[in-house]
């Protein structure tokens, strides 16, 4: 009887281990694959407590590791701009004009990599000047 027993479980060994594998590979598929990203680093600065939201800008060089283009990178509303294209500039400035227009906001919080020039980030607050917004914020990395 005991033989039997033995017998049967050798014979379904082989096919639980496949089951066994193939849930095992379909709860690790996500944790496998590597998720393309781009790191920055905020610098550090005092908290401010009447820090309002509003229009969200990020400012990251363009010498990093996973980004395609020379020169600092603007990313505003889904979307990619060069700092040095002049055209790219003009749509970012038009576009921050709508969207101020649309939300009803006059603060933008500027996310800026410690690593872009002042002059990238002066260039933004002037632009931002330009699409009437009333206040820019510089955002700060908290630890």
């Amino acid at each position: 009887m005991n033989f039997a027993w033995f017998r049967y479980l050798s014979q379904i060994a082989p096919w639980l281990t496949v089951i066994l594998l193939t849930v095992l590979f379909v709860f690790l598929q996500g944790a496998l694959a590597p998720v393309p990203s781009l790191l920055f680093d905020l610098p550090e600065a005092g908290a401010a407590d009447s820090a309002r939201s509003g229009l969200v800008a990020l400012l990251i060089p363009g010498d990093i590791e996973g980004a395609e283009a020379d020169g600092t990178l603007l990313y505003f509303d889904d979307a990619r701009y060069v700092m040095s294209d002049t055209v790219s500039l003009d749509e970012f400035s038009s576009r921050l004009g709508e969207r101020a227009i649309e939300t009803k906001c006059g603060v933008l919080t500027l996310l800026a990599d410690r690593r872009v020039s002042a002059g990238d980030v002066m260039k933004v607050m002037s632009l931002a000047k330009s699409a009437r917004l009333l206040h820019v914020q510089l955002a700060e990395k908290r630890d």
